[in-house]
């Protein structure tokens, strides 16, 4: 490998360090690289996506009380390290009971949790309070100190680290600038905005220099424009300090602007888990199905035009949603494509589109139509036969 290059592979990109230029062997590199990832992270040596930096196995929690309640039902998920990782349901899933056994405010009564080659369930109270210290979490409510300045509440946990009052100073400005909070230092949280709450509940959970980053609803309290700026920032905070950001939320909205990946739960379980594009264009799950219902598409009742016709949903992802493909299958086979719906989005910055379309014509020129269009990279699902 040339100095300075990165690694084309899919599991891995990294840029080499001059130190580590001398290793020979992709397949031994890339097996180095998985077990001492957090080792060169903390040295300048960024590695993104290269292995797991969260794994959860089989976690299963239950609430005790007059009526017993299951949060979480025999969960396991493996969070990458360096992505945006999204956790997504309805009210009552186990999204937030799920994210705080990661940190261990929730103990799980069953299961593994690992974070890099730590299991934080075999930890002490002293070892956990260490750990914990690696782990920043921001709150919907803020959880701000409202007798405490924009600073005092920054400083917090490095005060309670015992961090030098010089270092803890320059630490502080140098998280005020990263949020964009300089000129309100001095300020209190009833003089604050939502969005600049927030803001200052970011820079706190990043005092302390963590390698996860647990959000938890983050956006729910705000309005949308000030939804996307705090959006904005944690994608700046990711891609600047290649955090891990693990974002529990019920907005689909939130889950396509900034998320790499994406856990789908419901009634405590985890019903489907991947990319975020995968799951968004093509769900396997029931429970993704209804939570996209009148996110990706319209709420609305079609029917066949035609008594031969056949209902289909495409699927564009990127370069395939700005080709003319749906001219070409009109020129190129005997069918009529009635266009019922249409949606072109944005997904992490990659443009895909959705159409609901009616195909008219000879049986077999409407199987030739289908297999042309997937073997033009298009998403094709029958609706309705």
């Amino acid at each position: 490998m040339k100095p300075g290059n990165h690694c084309l592979s899919e599991r891995c990109q990294f840029q080499l360090n001059p130190r580590f230029r001398e290793m020979r062997g992709e397949a031994n590199l890339f097996r180095f690289l998985d077990r001492n990832h957090l080792f060169f992270r903390r040295r300048g040596f960024f590695i993104q996506g290269c292995g797991n930096l969260i794994r959860l196995q089989n976690l299963t929690k239950t609430f005790a009380g007059k009526d017993e309640v299951r949060a979480l039902t025999g969960i396991s998920l493996e969070i990458p390290a360096g992505q945006i990782y999204g956790i997504i349901g309805p009210s009552g899933a186990g999204k937030s009971t799920l994210l705080r056994c990661i940190n261990m405010l929730e103990r799980p009564d069953s299961g593994e949790v690992w974070v890099a080659d730590t299991l934080m369930n075999g930890l002490g109270p002293q070892e956990l309070r260490s750990a914990r210290k690696k782990m920043g979490m921001i709150f919907q409510h803020f959880n701000l100190l409202n007798s405490r300045t924009v600073s005092g509440n920054i400083a917090f946990p490095l005060e309670l680290a015992g961090t030098d009052k010089r270092v803890m100073r320059r630490r502080v400005e140098e998280l005020a600038e990263l949020v964009g909070l300089t000129d309100k230092l001095q300020a209190y949280p009833h003089q604050l905005s939502g969005g600049q709450k927030q803001r200052v509940g970011i820079a706190r959970a990043l005092a302390t220099e963590p390698t996860v980053l647990l959000c938890d609803e983050p956006t729910s309290a705000l309005d949308p424009e000030t939804t996307s700026s705090v959006l904005e920032l944690l994608q700046d905070i990711n891609e600047k300090l290649q955090l891990t950001i693990v974002l529990v939320t019920h907005e689909m909205a939130v889950i396509q602007e900034v998320c790499h990946s994406v856990a789908v739960l419901e009634d405590g379980r985890l019903k489907e888990a991947g990319p975020v594009v995968e799951v968004f264009t093509r769900p396997k799950s029931e429970a993704a199905q209804r939570l996209l219902q009148g996110f990706l598409s319209a709420r609305f009742e079609v029917s066949r035009q035609s008594p031969d016709g056949t209902l289909i949903r495409l699927t564009f992802l990127e370069e395939r949603a700005n080709q003319p493909i749906i001219s070409k299958l009109i020129r190129s086979h005997q069918v009529d494509v009635n266009i019922l719906f249409g949606r072109i989005d944005q997904m992490k910055g990659a443009p895909f589109g959705t159409l609901m379309v009616e195909l008219a014509g000879p049986p077999e020129q409407k199987a030739a139509a289908m297999e042309f269009l997937e073997a033009n990279g298009v998403g094709v699902e029958v609706m309705e036969r």
